[in-house]
């Protein structure tokens, strides 16, 4: 009895992964799959508004360190800055993205905010959208997805574009229109080679500094910033 129980179980947890998977493609047939970024870069945003499309995001990976999911890059008086958002770790254990939570015992929040207004305080656009930015972060979301999910729907109402996503149950091998893992900190000269990047008026420097968070475009930019994301691509 235990052993065809068992197997009766185990039966039914596989066809439901089966399911689970067609419903997942249906879904790439319309929509693309990637992991979700903090802030994310133009290359990032590129694909994302290439055409209108549902997304599927990725939250059933373990999480990765030193990646884009928690850190961005921003153009300061100083050259390139990197912003990163702490999270909580369970040492010993791996945990999936959908559970990691942010460490507020961390005073980061006052930083990515000084840092983003030295940079952009002077931005034709800081004072549309830094009210905004301030409620993200005066949210105070417990997990990392809802945070990154917060700034992607701010982003995308800017550039007028639509918002349809979902969110994985289950990490499996995608078949359909995927782009997991292939805008990396760790490949960023890869990226940078394969992108065919528009320069735009930036607050400092002389050189223009390609494939910044998508912060970048919409302090110098504005509503315009989606006519130059449309040119904007990968190869």
């Amino acid at each position: 009895m235990p052993d065809e129980f068992v197997e009766k179980h185990a039966f039914v947890l596989l066809e439901i992964r089966v399911i689970n998977r067609i419903f997942v493609n249906i879904r790439l047939f319309f929509g693309m799959h990637i992991e979700l970024h903090y802030l994310p870069s133009l290359a990032y945003m590129s694909l994302l508004t290439r055409r209108d499309e549902s997304h599927l995001f990725e939250i059933m990976e373990h999480f990765p360190k030193q990646t884009y999911r928690n850190r961005c890059q921003i153009l300061g008086a100083n050259g390139v800055e990197v912003l990163s958002v702490p999270v909580l770790h369970v040492p010993g254990q791996k945990a999936f993205t959908k559970d990691i939570q942010i460490d507020y015992s961390q005073a980061w929040v006052r930083r990515h905010m000084g840092a983003i207004q030295a940079a952009y305080g002077k931005a034709p656009f800081f004072e549309h959208f830094e009210p905004f930015i301030q409620a993200i972060f005066a949210k105070k979301n417990k997990f990392l997805v809802d945070l990154n999910i917060d700034f992607l729907k701010l982003s995308m109402k800017i550039l007028s574009k639509g918002f349809d996503y979902s969110l994985t149950d289950d990490f499996l091998v995608y078949d359909g229109l995927s782009f997991y893992n292939q805008i990396q900190a760790k490949r960023d000269t890869e990226v940078l080679n394969s992108l065919v990047s528009v320069p735009y008026r930036q607050c400092f420097g002389t050189d223009f500094v390609p494939n910044l968070s998508i912060l970048d475009v919409l302090m110098n930019h504005g509503r315009e910033s989606g006519r130059i994301l449309e040119q904007m691509n990968i190869n």
